[in-house]
Parts: C-alpha cells; sequence; structure tokens
C-alpha cells in the first residue's frame, strides 16, 4: 500500500474538482463584473438625466 501523505492530490478525481472550483470562482467573478458594469451604466443614464433637468432651470 502506498502512502498518499507526501503526494499533492490524494485521489485521481482531486484534480478535477480544483478545476471545477476554479471555474465556479471564474463564473463568479465574471457574473460581478458584469453586475458592477450594469450599475455602472445605470447611474451614469440617470446622472445624465439629473443634469438635464437641473441645466433646464439656469438660461
Amino acid at each position: 500500500m502506498k502512502d498518499n501523505s507526501q503526494r499533492g492530490c490524494s485521489s485521481p478525481g482531486r484534480s478535477g474538482q480544483a478545476m471545477v472550483e476554479y471555474m465556479v470562482a471564474t463564473g463568479l467573478l465574471l457574473g460581478t463584473l458584469a453586475m458592477l458594469a450594469l450599475v455602472l451604466y445605470v447611474f451614469k443614464e440617470y446622472g445624465g438625466r439629473v443634469l438635464d433637468l437641473v441645466a433646464y432651470d439656469y438660461p
């Protein structure tokens, strides 16, 4: 019987699990970035509308 305590992965499926975890983390990161981009776009749109309303009062 081999001693697996010295090796990096104790079972053959372990490296596949790490790849899945990296893929999930990457997906979450991309989703978060997309949401932040959407929030930035919305606030820029409303900011332009507010500036238009404020500028409307001045000649």
